[in-house]
């Protein structure tokens, strides 16, 4: 096991109730990733970083809303692992224009591109990439910086990155 990862309800399951979960998996050595910010405003990520211990935040939405979490965002290097076509279908955001992933890329943060559910959803990831490019207007240059960002939010040691950068020349 690498990672624990705490998603669903947010709004009637907020993280606080996981508190001594995360920080026993924490000391167990697993990484941690939560989804904050989709159902609930920027305080849930706020919380899931301060207490839960996220190094990845599922969604983040509307951590837009409030520049002290986008601060606390970059000052931790904490990646928004941005999934627009289920924001878009959960009627989070209500178009792919009104998504703020180029916002957050544009202001530096860590943000990568995912599907959060293909099954649900219908789609995969070239999809996402094509949302990103035709209806986001993301130029070729950060749909590139999306995948060199997930490449470092990976949950994996720096010689298994190391090896993926060389085999595909990054």
């Amino acid at each position: 096991m690498v990672a624990l990862d705490l998603a669903g309800d947010e709004a009637n399951f907020p993280g606080s109730r996981f508190v001594r979960h995360f920080r026993r998996a924490r000391e167990a050595g697993l990484r941690i990733t939560v989804h904050a910010g989709e159902a609930t405003g920027p305080e849930s990520v706020r919380q899931a970083i301060e207490e839960l211990g996220a190094e990845r935040i599922g969604h983040g939405v509307h951590a837009i809303e409030d520049d002290s979490v986008l601060q606390l965002l970059a000052e931790r290097g904490i990646a928004l692992e941005s999934s627009p076509t289920s924001n878009v279908q959960t009627s989070t955001v209500p178009t792919y224009a009104a998504h703020p992933l180029p916002q957050f890329l544009r202001r530096g943060l860590t943000v990568t591109l995912n599907t959060d559910d293909p099954g649900i959803s219908a789609i995969d990831l070239a999809h996402e990439y094509r949302v990103a490019h035709q209806e986001m207007g993301l130029s070729l240059a950060e749909l590139r910086q999306l995948q060199l960002n997930a490449l470092h939010a990976a949950f994996l040691s720096i010689s298994e990155k190391e090896a993926l950068m060389q085999k595909y020349d990054v």
